[in-house]
């Protein structure tokens, strides 16, 4: 009798976990999401003042470059900006990374395979009540573990000759994943680089975007 027990509140739990993981990837695989921070000291006639995207000036790869300016030049044409040449008022830095950082994240533990179950928490324990006999049984419990997370960053710096090479707009929008993929994010993290732009001054915020599955 207790062996069956033990199968059916494996069985339970492994259910119920996987019913709550699906619900979590629904809603996660349709929104994405960054912190953004935001300098900025905009002139007024800068709005019709054009653009120039500068080359980088280390050994980045040139062809990187160009896929995450793309990226740039669509953001910055959604807010009304114009591309030039390099003799544009305005000059557009950037810079971006994704340097890889443990962190302690929590997760559900699961019982059946860190020496939980089958006798310490069916019959004994803080849990709540429920299966055969009102035992007393536990829920999943949280542990903390060690998690690689990537940062995907951008940062964009915007210039203004007009005022010599001073510091018009800085933008800086970090977004933190588990695997290594800045250059499929670089869309979302362009777009948040200039949503509600230019912004208030000193401002952080988390800013979601709705993802494009085409």
């Amino acid at each position: 009798m207790l062996s069956r027990f033990i199968v059916f509140r494996r069985w339970r739990w492994r259910l119920m976990m996987l019913l709550a993981t699906l619900v979590l990837l629904g809603g996660c695989a349709n929104t994405w999401s960054a912190k953004v921070t935001t300098f900025q000291q905009w002139p007024a006639d800068a709005f019709t003042a054009r653009y120039f995207i500068e080359p980088p000036k280390d050994d980045r790869s040139v062809l990187i470059f160009q896929s995450i300016a793309d990226n740039v030049r669509v953001a910055l044409g959604a807010v009304g900006l114009v591309e030039g040449d390099n003799t544009s008022r305005l000059v557009v830095q950037l810079d971006y990374d994704n340097p890889m950082q443990q962190e302690w994240v929590e997760r559900y533990a699961d019982p059946f395979y860190d020496g939980v179950y089958p006798y310490g928490s069916v019959w004994g324990g803080v849990g709540h009540f429920g299966g055969f006999g009102g035992g007393v049984v536990f829920g999943p419990r949280l542990v903390t573990v060690p998690t690689n997370i990537y940062a995907n960053t951008l940062e964009v710096t915007i210039r203004d000759k007009a005022n010599h090479l001073a510091e018009i707009y800085r933008v800086r929008v970090i977004n933190k994943s588990n695997s290594d993929d800045l250059i499929q994010v670089m869309p979302y993290l362009a777009k948040a680089a200039f949503t509600d732009f230019p912004g208030l001054n000193g401002k952080t915020q988390y800013i979601k975007i709705k993802r494009n599955h085409n």
